[in-house]
């Protein structure tokens, strides 16, 4: 029963390596959406022109029994970390190790010093591992995984990095009036625009986008700049998979200003289903410096929950909120009616020269 590690290099291997979650997932009756490996699709689609990715297979007597994939982002490559991601195995501690061991040294052989994950390619993708709140609707893009991952881990010598938490509520919730009124002062303002996302646009959202993640974010941990290539094509996935009511820009004198954006699955194809139509995630909230603490988060918050109600959406989701995150932490904590309901958790292991 000899374990074999091995790069995945042609089609045929690619293929395993795409199908290979099914076989995990009908043995824990589920069946999550797991993203698929196109390497060369996706640097086409611009968003990972700047990652340098390698997926493997472990294979034991000829049958594929786990996958993983490592990837550098040129972004970090200055803090010398590298992530792990698409990580499946059976619940084999031997198929783990030789995983996270064959992309370590990969990794390590690019100069990187510290490996992260589960990180899918980029910060920008999924990322984490679901260790709190199995039960239940699970939005698509968010990470779902056996509970056993969790041990696996563990059990090869990785600590933790920093937790990741997702809040859910009722949109059928009354908000806190305080919360109203600083939203209604706001949206007085003369020199305050709220458009929706539009789609005829790609290049120019692309490029607001890039502007306000780049100058809102970049005190966040997992912080990775957004080139307007890459904000571009955000936007392109994001307007083939997800509806685009939900994506909101304010504008101040003409200039960018804030964004928020949740994500409800369009359209009732395999990528949807009837419980998404009335769940919608809350995933970007970003807000220049020069214009918060003025009302306009509070603003973007309520306009997003009134359309949402407007099409449906019962249940809210906020994630992923890192737990260092001050200012989302003290906003959900003022919404009132969120409650924290699931723990991803980014895991980290040094690499040895």
């Amino acid at each position: 029963m000899a374990l074999e590690v091995i790069e995945v290099s042609s089609p045929k291997e690619m293929h395993l390596f795409n199908v290979f979650p099914g076989n995990i997932y009908r043995a824990q009756h589920r069946a999550p959406c797991f993203p698929v490996l196109e390497l060369s699709r996706l640097q086409e689609e611009g968003l990972f022109a700047r990652v340098q990715a390698q997926p493997f297979l472990a294979v034991r007597d000829s049958r594929v029994v786990g996958r993983v994939a490592a990837a550098v982002h040129a972004a970090l490559f200055r803090d010398k970390t590298g992530f792990f991601g698409y990580f499946e195995t059976i619940n084999d501690p031997e198929v783990a190790a030789a995983l996270l061991h064959r992309t370590a040294d990969w990794l390590g052989k690019s100069g990187v010093k510290k490996m992260i994950g589960p990180v899918d390619l980029s910060p920008h993708e999924r990322l984490g591992l679901l260790v709190e709140g199995f039960g239940g609707y699970h939005n698509p893009g968010m990470p779902y995984n056996p509970p056993y991952y969790q041990t696996l881990l563990e059990q090869c010598g990785l600590a933790t990095e920093i937790d990741l938490f997702a809040y859910h509520g009722d949109l059928r919730s009354p908000l806190p009036q305080k919360l109203v009124r600083v939203a209604e002062r706001c949206a007085g303002k003369p020199q305050l625009k709220l458009r929706s996302f539009n789609p005829l646009d790609l290049q120019g959202e692309g490029e607001i986008l890039a502007a306000i993640h780049n100058g809102s974010l970049d005190v966040i941990w997992g912080f990775t700049d957004l080139s307007p290539a890459e904000g571009t094509a955000v936007w392109k996935r994001i307007k083939g998979y997800f509806d685009p009511r939900l994506a909101l820009i304010a504008e101040m004198n003409g200039q960018p200003a804030g964004l928020c954006l949740a994500l409800r699955p369009a359209g009732t194809g395999s990528f949807s289903s009837l419980a998404g139509q009335f769940n919608a995630r809350l995933a970007l909230l970003a807000v220049l410096p020069r214009y918060r603490l003025q009302g306009l988060e509070a603003l973007l918050i309520l306009e997003c929950f009134r359309r949402a109600r407007h099409l449906g959406v019962v249940t809210i989701e906020f994630s992923l909120i890192a737990e260092n995150n001050v200012m989302m932490n003290r906003i959900i904590k003022k919404l009132g009616a969120l409650k924290r309901s699931r723990v991803y958790r980014i895991y980290k292991k040094m690499i040895m020269a």
